[in-house]
């Protein structure tokens, strides 16, 4: 069974209150409610697109918007100077259905 899109009902409809990192008119940067390491920001669409498979997710100024948000949370973070990684989801029956990125740091495990 596929899970509900968290990002749509609860984030973006502002439900859930997030500290926001970084934001412009496609993508929204937060710290994640439950981290998973000292630093866990997620990237989002402000789109509904269900994964990096989604035919919407080649749109070139999203996809930019992403890259840009990546960039901006890792110099804010300062995680440019510690290393960190990006973890991206695919379609998957166990992961919320909204594209997703995780950006975890410091330093990569």
């Amino acid at each position: 069974m596929a899970r509900r899109d968290w990002y749509c009902e609860e984030v973006l409809s502002g439900k859930t209150k997030v500290v926001i990192v970084w934001e412009d008119e496609h993508v929204l940067a937060f710290h994640h409610p439950i981290p998973q390491s000292a630093l866990h920001v997620v990237v989002i669409p402000k789109q509904h697109i269900t994964s990096i498979l989604d035919p919407e997710a080649a749109n070139g100024a999203l996809l930019s918007s992403m890259i840009h948000a990546i960039h901006m949370v890792a110099r804010q973070l300062e995680l440019d100077k510690t290393g960190f990684y990006v973890r991206v989801n695919a379609a998957s029956e166990d992961v919320t259905p909204h594209m997703h990125w995780h950006i975890v740091g410091p330093g990569i495990p």
